[in-house]
């Protein structure tokens, strides 16, 4: 969970309350920031922002009379959300950050919490992208059980950079090989998971037999329904099979398979 102290400005720029409002747009504007800290005797006694002193003709007027005094605060240990609510509740725009011993340490603002969240949605995803494999992609995909939650799969492997695609097939044991291979190369052609051509043809249809010749190995002579998914990403095809082998007289347990082939 990242913690206000992971995204606020440390050493934050502080201006006396006796200072000029002409020496105040000069500070903001050459540290390129929104607001200023008013410290008297080290202690912060308000809080100037460039919206303060906008419409102020008097350039010679101290920011002590512009400056908010009424200052909410925070503490460098509070998660971001904390300091979003804060800042959300009391319709302001940043908050002076204090450590446990009481000392100012920095100032957060609705634009550092924009990017805190930003940042800490792109580190979930690179953790996530060490864990979620074109592989695991392909078995969370095959084994979803409806046609939304199919979709969800499929957004969320293009989000790690992947193509996902699905499909349904269904066979006797003689022509279970061959379906399952056209139905996942016409899928995979379909959503774009692979071009056209006879190499990349070749890379599905390798990776279909090695998943294959694991269910063939568990359930020889036996045809069946599955669902296929095939997923392309690091440079590999992969292809997960689940569904339940059968004949006339039964149905089998359901089955999971993977196979893999380099593209």
């Amino acid at each position: 969970m990242m913690l206000v102290k992971d995204i606020m400005t440390p050493d934050p720029i502080t201006i006396g309350p006796n200072a000029t409002i002409f020496e105040a747009e000069k500070m903001l504007s050459i540290n390129k920031i929104g607001r200023l800290l008013i410290v008297e005797n080290e202690k912060l006694i308000g809080m100037l922002t460039d919206g303060d002193i906008i419409s102020e003709r008097n350039l010679e007027a101290p920011v002590s009379e512009f400056m908010s005094a009424d200052l909410i605060i925070i503490n460098e240990n509070s998660t971001v959300q904390q300091a979003a609510k804060k800042l959300s509740e009391n319709h302001i725009g940043g908050l002076p950050v204090y450590n446990d011993k009481d000392d100012l340490v920095g100032v957060v603002t609705s634009e550092d919490i924009v990017y805190g969240y930003l940042k800490d949605e792109e580190e979930e995803m690179e953790m996530e992208k060490k864990t979620i494999t074109p592989e695991s992609s392909a078995i969370y995909l095959s084994m979803t059980r409806s046609r939304d939650y199919e979709e969800y799969w499929l957004k969320k492997i293009e989000g790690y950079g992947y193509r996902g695609a699905i499909t349904q097939t269904g066979a006797s044991a003689e022509k279970l090989p061959i379906k399952l291979r056209e139905s996942t190369t016409v899928a995979a052609i379909a959503r774009g998971v692979i071009n056209e051509n006879s190499r990349e043809k070749m890379a599905v249809s390798n990776a279909v037999k090695d998943a294959y010749s694991q269910l063939d190995l568990v359930n020889p002579g036996l045809g069946g329904g599955f669902k296929i998914a095939v997923v392309r990403g690091d440079g590999h095809i992969s292809v997960a099979i689940f569904g339940k082998f059968g004949h006339a007289l039964v149905d089998g347990p359901e089955q999971l398979t993977v196979g893999t082939s380099v593209i």
